[in-house]
Order: structure tokens, then C-alpha cells, then sequence
């Protein structure tokens, strides 16, 4: 267990893991992920579109709390992310402030940017300490405005007062924002701002595209030479 972890990914239509085309051919050669990758605008940016629901916290240690994001499909920083497995995120609160006494709270984050090399730049899992007033713990320096884009939950935890060590309750954050160096994230991204189809989430819009897709697929099938 960890306070991040780089989970089993694709990530579609980037600079150095093309999944749409095969490396080499002419159509891989054929456009500029940065440039294709704004399609995805016609959706939102900075949003969870499916899955990532983070499960119920639990104390697996006195001092450690651990949860499980599972897997999913979100847009962030103009490129398509798809984790393939639960993925458990954990983090020792032994000399951290809690929600209780202090407000403050445990947030996960998907931490991506898109940077044009050659060399993988994975998308990762973080979980990170957020005080009353939005400051992140940050030891690692892995937090940044920037790259951690999209807040896929957060947690309450309250600390035995006689210790101030040991952990006696857990419980998921449930406001729809949380403030966080400044910046007031909404939960999953479902920010008006970051979603540009609202229709996404709703039921008949997937129904209606599964059934286009096996039109054109049919069609395809028929009319092909």
C-alpha cells in the first residue's frame, strides 16, 4: 500500500503510446495527438465520464487509512485515461490533524499532464492530507494545480483525542467541493465549467450510442468491398 501508485493504463492517442493507430504506419504518422485530442473538448475537460468511484475508507493500522479507487475512464488535460483494476491508496495520519477537531480532510486525486515526449508519462494515483484552509501536505512535492487535475473523492477521519494518534472513524467527504490550495475543486470534476456535453451521464445518451455504433458497424459489414 501507498500514498500514490501508477495503476494499469491506457492512455488513448498520446505521443509515445498511440493506441488508435499502429506505431509507424501512415496513419500514425498522419496528425499531432496534442491537436487530435480536442475532439475530446466536444465532452469536457478535467472530468470523470465513468467508474473511478472510490469505495468506503477503512483503518487497516491505528494510524492508517486506506481506500480503493475502483476502475474507470476520465478525460484529463485533453487526453483520455482508462485504469483497468482497483487500485488501494493508503496514508499513515499519525501526526496529521484530523477532520474532527480540525477540518481538516484526505483527498484523491488523478495526477496527469500531458507532456510531448517520448519518454511514458503515466497518469498516477495520490492521496494527500488537505487542511481547514486548503494547504496540502505535500512531502514528496507530487501536488500541483497543474497536474492534479481532477478530485475523484475525499475523506472525514477523526482521531482518538486521549492519543492523537490512533484512527476511530472514517467516512467519505459528501459536499460536492472541497478547497484545495486555493482552488475550489468539485468532486469528480462535475464542475459546469469542465463539462461541455451534460447529457454524458445520462442513461438514454449511452443507450442511443451503443445503438448507433452497431448501425455503423452493420453498415460497415454490409457495404464493405
Amino acid at each position: 500500500m501507498a500514498s500514490t501508485i501508477e495503476p494499469v493504463q491506457l492512455r488513448y492517442n498520446d505521443p509515445y503510446e498511440q493506441t488508435i493507430f499502429e506505431f509507424n504506419t501512415v496513419d500514425g504518422r498522419s496528425y499531432l495527438s496534442r491537436e487530435s485530442n480536442k475532439i475530446l473538448n466536444v465532452l469536457g475537460n478535467d472530468i470523470v465520464t465513468n467508474g473511478f468511484v472510490m469505495q468506503d475508507p477503512t483503518i487497516t493500522l491505528p494510524s492508517t487509512i486506506e481506500v480503493i479507487i475502483e476502475p474507470g475512464w476520465a478525460i484529463q488535460d485533453e487526453t483520455l485515461l482508462n485504469f483497468t483494476e482497483n487500485n488501494p491508496l493508503s496514508i499513515n495520519v499519525a501526526s496529521l490533524v484530523d477532520t474532527e477537531v480540525n477540518g481538516a480532510h484526505l483527498g484523491i486525486f488523478i495526477r496527469y499532464s500531458y507532456i510531448h515526449t517520448v519518454e511514458a508519462n503515466k497518469a498516477s494515483l495520490e492521496i494527500f492530507h488537505i487542511a481547514a484552509d486548503g494547504t496540502v501536505n505535500d512531502p514528496l512535492g507530487r501536488f500541483g494545480l497543474t497536474s492534479c487535475r481532477i478530485l475523484l473523492g475525499a475523506i472525514n477521519f477523526t482521531k482518538d483525542p486521549s492519543d492523537g494518534y490512533t484512527v476511530i472513524n472514517v467516512s467519505r467527504y459528501t459536499l460536492p467541493t472541497l478547497l484545495v490550495q486555493g482552488k475550489l475543486y468539485y468532486i469528480r470534476g462535475w464542475d459546469t465549467g469542465n463539462i461541455h456535453f451534460p447529457d454524458i451521464f445520462s442513461s438514454h445518451v449511452a443507450e442511443e450510442f451503443e445503438a448507433y455504433r452497431d448501425y455503423l458497424l452493420k453498415r460497415d459489414y454490409l457495404f464493405a468491398p
